[in-house]
């Protein structure tokens, strides 16, 4: 009874103030196009090594421009002001801490004055310690996505195969010639069931592969190669090992089977010698190592006949790097009717993390 006399009492007491302020409120008002464009999308979190600060991306649209801009913050994790990283003119994605934490890196395609060639997206390092960032990739045709090798020492890179058109400009780059101007495009030439795709366009048989990138010597090898398209690399904790996810059945427009797969970081033969860790007919997909390097967790979907309406699961396997027979991998949580993605282990290999959905909300699970 006490408790709820105080918090009358306490309702009672705001009424004046609450009537003042509806006093001095703003007039409400419709929606407008403006407000939509003073929306801000933050993204991609990345916690540095010493769990101090935090990078993420900010994305911000432009509606007399017609253009978005994506740049790169920095802010520590207790209290204090947000920094930017990169410049507000040019775009800059997929921020990464070295596992030092003395660089953070970032992807950004950037216009050279000096040349007349359209920029690719490179890796860029910037030095935490103060200087401006420097391109570290010069890959032709540009990367899509990287990761840092565990000890700091080497890059996975997603790269996609180049164009007949940038293979010739490269050629005529060589020979110190200029590439005859035509005046049309070459016609799109559809030989796949599925010939089109959101944000990408017409399809072709350019596929996207893993690269590794030593970031001393700046050598660049292939690792994976085929009629495929490669994504989701994943370090093992050794750096000995690439996980990946591929949809290799050979008829990759008529179904969803991705699966886990592994080949060795050093590997010459452009990745001829793949290790396939997971055969269910659904997707696999989200590879993530135990810090051990023992067990694989990832995402599957043990139900492809029920398409996008079937519940993701959290699988667990043995890394076929151990030397033990795998057996089938397992689904931890099969009796959870709910979606679950983006699998992290605990320091100890003892328990995975994973986002739990619930009624349109993210919640952290643990297992």
């Amino acid at each position: 009874m006490t408790r709820r006399f105080l918090l009358l009492c306490l309702a009672l007491a705001l009424i004046p103030t609450l009537a003042a302020e509806e006093k001095t409120a703003p007039t409400p008002r419709n929606l407008e196009i403006d407000d939509l464009f003073r929306l801000q999308s933050v993204g991609d979190p990345q916690v540095s090594p010493d769990g101090q600060w935090v990078a993420y991306t900010v994305r911000t649209t432009d509606l007399e421009k017609d253009k978005s801009r994506t740049r790169i913050w920095m802010a520590p994790v207790e209290d204090g002001e947000a920094l930017p990283m990169t410049v507000e003119s040019s775009s800059a994605s997929a921020p990464r801490f070295s596992p030092d934490g003395k660089y953070l890196s970032f992807l950004a395609a950037r216009k050279d004055d000096d040349k007349e060639d359209e920029p690719q997206t490179q890796v860029w390092l910037l030095d935490r310690r103060g200087g401006e960032a420097r391109q570290v990739t010069m890959v032709m045709q540009g990367g899509s996505a990287y990761e840092w090798s565990p000890d700091g020492s080497r890059l996975v890179l997603l790269i996609k195969d180049p164009s007949p058109e940038q293979l010739d400009a490269q050629k005529h780059k060589e020979e110190g010639t200029r590439p005859r101007r035509t005046p049309t495009k070459p016609p799109h030439v559809i030989d796949r069931l599925q010939f089109k795709r959101d944000y990408t366009g017409y399809l072709d048989r350019r596929r996207t592969h893993l690269y590794v990138f030593d970031v001393a010597t700046e050598a660049l090898t292939q690792v994976t190669s085929g009629d495929a398209d490669d994504r989701s690399p994943a370090w093992s904790p050794d750096g000995r090992f690439l996980a990946f996810v591929s949809n290799r059945t050979g008829d990759q427009d008529e179904n969803y089977d991705t699966n886990i797969w592994v080949v060795p970081s050093d590997n010459p033969d452009k990745g001829q010698t793949l290790i396939q860790v997971t055969t269910n007919p659904g997707r696999d997909e989200q590879p993530a190592w135990s810090p051990d390097g023992k067990w694989i967790a990832y995402i599957s979907n043990p139900r492809p006949d029920l398409l996008w309406y079937a519940t993701q699961q959290l699988a667990l396997v043995p890394a076929p790097s151990t030397g033990e027979a795998a057996p089938e991998p397992r689904l931890v949580l099969k009796d959870l009717d709910r979606n679950a993605r983006g699998p992290a282990f605990a320091p100890d290999s003892f328990a995975v993390y994973f986002l739990l959905e619930d009624s349109g909300e993210n919640h952290l699970g643990r297992v």
